[in-house]
């Protein structure tokens, strides 16, 4: 199944920072079925990520938030580099998000993958968006790998995500540590699939990107911990 999704999105909300009031923010989403909000399960559909995002930055920014979104299934890491240059030439956002890596994990090349990772957050740096956010991928246990057991697929996999995720931990210019998120609250996290989220999943991503733009925005540390409705405590803060 393939779907493609580019919308823009235009709001505004009421904001208490003085430093904000004459700013117009324009964010760039760009990734693969984990931020186009592809649904696990028998549900399906799709829970845009995007959606979330704009309904939580319209409570910060008093001018419009112009989001727009690029966000396709089986992308693979070359594949979303391309469509965030082409955003690029485009426009010059505020904020990029960026997601991808997970469709090329089966490769078992992190330096590859973390290669074009590194690339895009160039890209943005030289292009002068200010706020550069990257994504960390969240576990990869799809059945599918169980049948390339005898290869040991299924570790070499995963040791690929951890390598890919110290990369991007160290390089990312503002991190959101999704795979740290779903260690620490695998219930909000589900993915039936061994892949994809639930639609509760995709809510709460769609919050994370939007505390996360909002600390890079305002300079805050600590995220704020009513953020996580029915949550005991949010995600430890990364030094």
């Amino acid at each position: 199944m393939r779907a493609h999704i580019f919308c823009a999105l235009a709001t505004a909300g009421a904001l208490s920072t003085n430093n904000l009031r004459d700013a117009r923010f324009s964010c760039s989403i760009v990734g693969d079925s984990l931020l186009a909000g592809l649904v696990a399960g028998g549900e399906g559909g799709f829970e845009p990520v995007a959606k979330v995002v704009v309904n939580e930055l319209r409570k910060l920014i008093l001018t419009p938030v112009d989001v727009r979104v690029s966000a396709e299934p089986l992308r693979t890491a070359g594949q979303v580099e391309v469509a965030l240059s082409e955003e690029l030439q485009s426009r010059t956002p505020g904020a990029v998000v960026i997601l991808a890596g997970t469709n090329d994990l089966w490769r078992c090349d992190a330096d590859a993958t973390f290669k074009s990772l590194k690339r895009m957050y160039d890209n943005c740096a030289q292009a002068g968006v200010r706020h550069v956010v990257g994504i960390t991928l969240p576990p990869f246990t799809a059945d599918a790998t169980q049948w390339f057991s005898i290869v040991d697929l299924p570790q070499r996999i995963e040791a690929t995500r951890s390598a890919v995720n110290d990369n991007i931990r160290d390089a990312a210019p503002v991190l959101l540590d999704l795979a740290a998120d779903c260690e620490n609250d695998p219930s909000t996290y589900m993915q039936p699939d061994g892949i994809h989220f639930t639609r509760a999943g995709y809510r709460a991503l769609g919050l994370r990107v939007a505390e996360t733009l909002e600390e890079a925005l305002l300079g805050k540390a600590p995220p704020r911990t009513a953020i996580y409705p029915g949550s005991k405590k949010p995600p430890p803060v990364r030094s």
